[in-house]
């Protein structure tokens, strides 16, 4: 009797790497940065939520609301105000595995992407709502072409549940529902395209079918305006009204380029491939007149060009926006790159293996080296730095031979080496944002480190002269989460007149009767109001930031026994 032989293909192993490596991202001490002020704001409100306390500035979107249940549960902490996105976030990539059934080797390309993407892996790892977001939105996608492809009503029913959570859950999910409704009402009335019109008869066909989805689509609706049974303080959805929001009048204050400088400084590798895809798709789009372009392919292209609309008229920015661009980018791209690996020569990647070896070498260098400087906030050693030159030099010029000595038989290997370097700058920047103490634009004010000690302070002070604590209520923001625990603080804009300790803006004359007993750094912050070559790239490389960092600090004074 033969022996049970289990086998496993190659491409389950990658699938299973990418999604283990996309979890370890995400899920790695989630708590070793603290928290920022936006994040601190939803954290708090979270927290009064589940004490049963509904404060005023209540969001009640999906991620708020669930983190509510596990602060409930679970008791309060920065890994669970988390936890959820982080979860999200991990499962948004994993999601990919079962669309690459339906849309080919594009969803690996993507799952890659995606994977090691800085700006998803920092909206991952905070209590931030895109995560989440981006998780409905590509299940979004993956139940309208399995539903497309099958013709199942369980496809059917989650593409209409996934639609109605993402009203209540965040402006991504709303948006890409918004351009996935606009998608089908194109090609359905408009184009008439034959593979849609096949899917959409069975539902026109079986009332049972149309009514169960309408039912499913208002019971997620319900959801929503339940602040998924949170709250309800009025009849509007989170993710629509968030949406509203990011359009209001007057625009923000922030640097013009906001959203471009996210991008270039931390999405440089999905930005290019994304948009060198955008363009090869149009090229063929122009040239067949449509006709050599697939039903995914298609939506691919209004998804970029729905995003990039949104996204340039918001007058509320944020970076977690942007989200909703990445995610059709890497998809697009992925398409792009099976394409060329399609085409590509075979014997043409085995000659070309004598180069690309040392590049990977040399690439494995540079990665360990910059999560190095990462993880410590400042560059190494002078040596380390020549060393990361030269390596980044030989590198470059094995890829320029590599082409000369193929030609375009080696097209494919160039690309792949090329990719390579620019995967170790997304590697870095994936680790920085998860461990580094550098200035992250990106993620705009964070609180400090400190804090934890104010908090131990407070809770000494009032152990030894119990009564109130007064902290000036423009630390709410900031405080609020980290001082929730400490009895006897209150937030005023005047200090009780028995109050035996007070936090106040640094600078303030120190009341009488108090002594001053030090200044605390509350948050940091800092956006590159100016572009210089050179010092973005220290910033790249070092993540040493060029202009002013705007910080927030209080003084603490007690009273005078």
């Amino acid at each position: 009797m033969a022996a049970f032989a289990p086998s496993i293909s190659v491409e389950v192993i990658v699938w299973l790497a990418v999604i283990a490596l996309a979890a370890a991202l995400r899920l790695a001490r989630l708590e070793h940065l603290p928290l920022t002020i936006d994040e601190s704001v939803r954290a708090f409100a979270a927290w009064q939520t589940s004490e049963g306390d509904i404060p005023a500035n209540w969001t009640g979107d999906m991620t708020a609301a669930l983190t509510a249940y596990l602060f409930h549960i679970f008791g309060s902490g920065d890994l669970l105000a988390r936890l959820l996105p982080a979860l999200a976030g991990s499962a948004a990539v994993a999601l990919l595995w079962p669309l690459s059934r339906y849309v080919g080797g594009a969803a690996l390309a993507a799952a890659g992407l995606l994977a090691f993407s800085p700006l998803l892996v920092h909206v991952s790892r905070s209590s931030l709502p895109y995560s989440v977001g981006a998780f409905l939105s590509v299940a979004m996608v993956l139940s309208l072409f399995a539903y497309v492809r099958t013709q199942r009503p369980l496809y059917f029913f989650a593409l209409i549940l996934t639609m109605g959570l993402a009203l209540g859950s965040d402006p991504v999910s709303t948006s890409t529902a918004l351009i996935v409704a606009a998608f089908l009402a194109w090609e359905i009335a408009w184009r008439r395209d034959e593979e849609l019109l096949a899917a959409a008869s069975p539902v026109w066909r079986n009332p049972a079918l149309l009514i169960s989805g309408l039912l499913f689509f208002l019971g997620a609706l319900e959801l929503g305006i339940t602040h998924f049974g949170t709250s309800i303080d009025r009849l509007s959805l989170p993710g629509l009204r968030q949406w509203v929001d990011a359009f209001a009048l007057p625009r923000d204050s922030l640097i013009w380029h906001l959203h471009s400088s996210i991008l270039i400084s931390y999405e440089a590798l999905l930005l290019l491939l994304g948009g060198l895809a955008y363009l090869w798709l149009l090229g063929r789009w122009i040239i067949s007149r449509g006709r050599d372009i697939s039903l995914f392919q298609r939506f691919l292209f209004f998804w970029v060009s729905g995003a990039a609309i949104i996204i340039a008229i918001t007058t509320r920015r944020e970076a977690g926006q942007l989200v909703l661009l990445l995610l059709p980018l890497a998809l697009l791209a992925g398409s792009w790159l099976e394409r060329i690996v399609a085409d590509a020569e075979p014997i043409s990647l085995g000659r070309a293996a004598p180069y690309l070896a040392p590049v990977l070498a040399l690439a494995g260098y540079m990665a360990l080296v910059l999560i190095q400087w990462a993880k410590a906030g400042e560059a190494g050693p002078e040596r380390e730095r020549i060393g990361m030159i030269l390596a980044l030099a030989a590198a470059i010029a094995l890829i320029w031979i590599t082409w000369n000595t193929f030609g375009r038989r080696a097209a494919a290997a160039s690309l792949a080496l090329a990719l390579v370097l620019l995967a170790v700058a997304a590697i870095h920047g994936s680790t920085s944002v998860m461990y580094g103490r550098g200035n992250e634009f990106l993620a705009d004010e964070r609180i400090n480190t400190r804090v934890v000690q104010l908090q131990d302070e407070l809770v000494t002070i009032q152990t030894q002269t119990p009564g109130l604590i007064a902290v000036n209520d423009s630390f709410l923001p900031a405080l609020g989460w980290y001082l929730r625990d400490v009895n006897g603080v209150v937030f005023a804009a005047s200090p009780p007149a028995d109050a035996v300790a007070i936090v106040t803006p640094a600078g303030e004359s120190t009341p009488s009767g108090y002594r001053w007993q030090g200044t605390w750094p509350i948050a940091e912050g800092w956006l590159p109001q100016t572009f210089d070559p050179l010092d973005w790239w220290r910033w790249l490389v070092y993540r040493q930031a060029w202009g002013d960092i705007s910080s927030i600090e209080g003084d603490l004074v007690v009273r005078v026994e």
